[in-house]
Order: structure tokens, then sequence, then C-alpha cells
């Protein structure tokens, strides 16, 4: 995975991509699409992740208001990039032959100029009024959420993160970065996959997962124990008494998060125990949390 990033970097500068340029992510949930994450910060850019399951008339919109450098895609899904994208396109499958000359060793900061201020992402949200909005997030604020957070998780290097949330909710920086930082195993399931909870909870005890995050909506719809689960991370919605109680047991924690994409990820953060309200408890190191009204 270092290697051939670290070589599709050097393919991203080769072909005009810049040190704060924005490059857009259209790609399925795949190892690929790890390596291509991977590969614009190495080239020091930051990525927009762009679902493919989106309307045409929203990827055309986000491209063009984030005003992309170039769009990572692969084969299959290249006709539909260039309906979408006028303007340079990478394929990952077919143009590999032509990077795979390239240099596996990492580019320096010194020869990308890449700093704690840059951007490492753009993600897009719904907005209050329907229009997508790009929040927008810098790699010291990724660094300080994820040392954070493992303050909480305590994620090591035994560990294995299921990778279950699409790429551009930003539930995946969680995902990825939690494995990738502390040197766990990350399991990303095909991008197919059914998304019902019998068929997450099956993949879940073949790849023997020791961390999983997702939505209590989810994890209510899983009818299978996970017994190499050691730590439940819900966020997203309301999480009830009813999901706690199924869930939150000895050897294996549950936190319930709460965070804008603003703020990067989660915020807060609140252990769920069978016998206590529901919260989403107190901020992370370095975060603040004002109460506005009752």
């Amino acid at each position: 995975v270092e290697e051939r990033a670290s070589q599709w970097a050097r393919g991203l500068r080769r072909q005009g991509v810049e040190t704060g340029d924005l490059v857009g992510r259209y790609l399925e949930r795949s190892a690929t699409a790890i390596v291509a994450l991977l590969a614009c910060l190495k080239a020091g850019a930051g990525y927009v992740p762009i679902d493919p399951i989106y309307p045409a008339e929203r990827i055309r919109f986000i491209l063009e208001h984030a005003r992309v450098a170039a769009v990572l895609t692969e084969e299959a899904l290249l006709a539909q990039a260039r309906d979408a994208h006028s303007g340079r396109i990478v394929t990952l499958d077919r143009d590999w032959p032509q990077v795979a000359c390239q240099p596996t060793t990492r580019l320096t900061r010194a020869e990308t100029g890449t700093s704690g201020d840059a951007l490492a992402y753009v993600i897009y949200t719904s907005g209050t009024t329907g229009r997508p909005k790009g929040v927008m997030t810098e790699h010291r604020s990724v660094v300080h959420f994820v040392s954070a957070f493992n303050e909480v998780c305590d994620v090591t290097e035994t560990d294995r993160i299921y990778q279950g949330f699409s790429l551009s909710f930003d539930g995946s920086v969680e995902e990825i970065w939690m494995a990738l930082a502390h040197g766990a195993s990350l399991i990303v399931p095909p991008g197919d996959v059914a998304r019902i909870g019998s068929e997450v909870g099956r993949l879940l005890n073949e790849s023997r997962a020791t961390v999983f995050s997702t939505v209590p909506t989810m994890l209510s719809t899983i009818d299978a124990d996970l017994p190499t689960v050691r730590l439940l991370i819900v966020s997203g919605e309301v999480c009830t008494a009813d999901v706690v109680h199924r869930w939150a047991r000895p050897g294996c924690r549950m936190l319930n998060v709460y965070g804008p994409t603003e703020t990067t990820v989660n915020a807060t953060v609140a252990e769920c125990l069978p016998d206590r309200p529901v919260t989403i408890g107190r901020p992370l190191t370095g975060y603040l949390a004002y109460i506005l009204d009752e």
C-alpha cells in the first residue's frame, strides 16, 4: 500500500497535480480507493470524495465547485466520470502500467511543500438549504482528532478496524486513520456488499473485526453476535437505550459519539452502559462544547 501510494503520488505530480490542488476521487469503496487517498496526500494535494451513487447533477456541481485539478477513477466508472468532468481524468487500473515504473519511495515534505494547515480533504454535505456545501479540513485537524480519539479508543497494532462508511462521509476518516495511524489492520469489504445487518454481521465475524463504527440503526439490524468486536462506536443519529442493552457488555465497550463534519469527525464521546442514560458525553481533548439553550 505504501509503495503503490508513493508511485501514484509521483504519477500525479508528473500529470500536473501540484501542492494545494484538490483531486476528485470517484471510486467505489475498495483497497484501490485507500491507495488513491494516500496518493493524493503524498502528492501534496487534498482529496474530494465522490460517491458513485450520487446523482449526476450533484457530481458535476461538486467537481466544478471544488475546482478539482484531476479526477481519479477506475475503468468501470470512466464513462460516468467523463460525463461529469471535462478536465484531467486518471484511470487507476488502466493507467497503472505507466505508473509502475515510478520510484516506490515517498515524496519528501521539501518536495511537496505540504504543511499542517494544508487541506487534507473537502467533504460535501447536503447543507441546511439542500445545496451541497464543501467542508474544508486541514491536515492538523485530522492529526489532532486521531490523537485525541485514540485516548478513548486505545487502538493498537493488534486491532482490525472495519471500514463500513461511505468514503464521502467523514466517518470513513475515523476508520481509515485510526487504523493506519496506529498500525492496525483496515478491513475493506467489497464495494457491492449488501447494506443489511445479516450481511455486515457475517463479514465482521469472517474478518475477525475488533473495532466497528456504525449508526445505531445498522447495529439494531445485526442479529448475529460479534464475539471478536471489543469496541463498538455509534454516531450519526440518536442511540436508544434498547441498542445499548443489546450490545454493551463485558469485553465490548460501546461509545456514543457526536460531531459535525465542520469540527473534524467526532467532537464528544460518552461510554454507553445499560444502567445509565444515553448522552453525547463530553468533549474530546482539545475540543470545546458550548450549551446555547435548554
